[in-house]
């Protein structure tokens, strides 16, 4: 099991950073995106492991 956030600073990255973890990466688990003052928050929890690579090509940035 792997947690991590991604901070974007709009909605449109935010749902392209979603789209990425479902859809290409396969990830399975928990995925939520909260409104930050003007960004958007990204929280992960995927049952398998991401590789530093895949989190790095994702858009944003990881905290």
């Amino acid at each position: 099991m792997q947690k991590f956030h991604l901070v974007v600073n709009t909605e449109e990255e935010a749902q392209r950073a979603v789209a990425t973890i479902w859809q290409s990466l396969k990830v399975r688990g928990e995925v939520g995106m909260f409104p930050l003052d003007g960004k958007f928050r990204i929280d992960v929890i995927s049952e398998s492991d991401l590789t530093p690579l895949q989190i790095s090509q994702l858009p944003g940035k990881t905290v």
